[in-house]
């Protein structure tokens, strides 16, 4: 028995070693390193680019405001795009898994967080852009859906909600 043993723990420390060999060291870091450098390029080509957009959209550093300032420039992904992205998202009608709908969760919950700081006009347009989302989560949320590995969500309209963002960047910008 002790043999066995013996013989596993070695072919095992073998194979271990093996893996391990110099050859396998120098492409795993070549491949790291090439990959380093793409994810790198590609963030600061993201950078400039989402620099010039927001530029030219109007949404430049002069937004003093602290509420179109969290929108439109909040930290990590702003919620604008975040919108945009989940908008895009909603209208294609597929079902939802639940990473996805979680997400679309929080980004209500922090629209509707937003929207309690801002002033009224900001609060209505905040709420306009944050409607398809509500009632997303609203009638998944009826449906006691939100753990399902597929998760249906309703057809919803979009577009005053791409309207009221378009309104809310006018009014930050202007």
């Amino acid at each position: 028995m002790r043999r066995t043993i013996t013989t596993v723990t070695a072919l095992v420390a073998a194979v271990g070693l093996a893996a391990c060999s110099p050859e396998t060291e120098s492409e795993t870091a070549t491949e790291d390193t090439a990959t380093v450098e793409e994810t790198t390029e590609a963030a600061e080509e993201a950078a400039t680019s989402d620099d010039a957009a927001m530029t030219s959209e109007g949404a430049s550093a002069g937004m003093d405001d602290p509420v179109c300032e969290e929108f439109f420039m909040g930290q990590g992904q702003p919620l604008a795009e975040r919108a945009g992205t989940t908008r895009d998202l909603l209208e294609t009608g597929d079902p939802l898994d639940p990473v996805s709908y979680s997400e679309l969760s929080l980004l209500q919950s922090r629209i509707d967080m937003l929207g309690e700081e801002a002033s009224a006009d900001q609060a209505g347009l905040l709420e306009r852009v944050n409607a398809p989302f509500t009632e997303v989560v609203d009638a998944v949320v009826a449906d006691n859906a939100r753990m399902e590995e597929e998760i249906t969500i309703p057809e919803v309209d979009v577009t005053d909600s791409a309207a009221a963002q378009d309104e809310l960047e006018a009014a930050c910008a202007g």
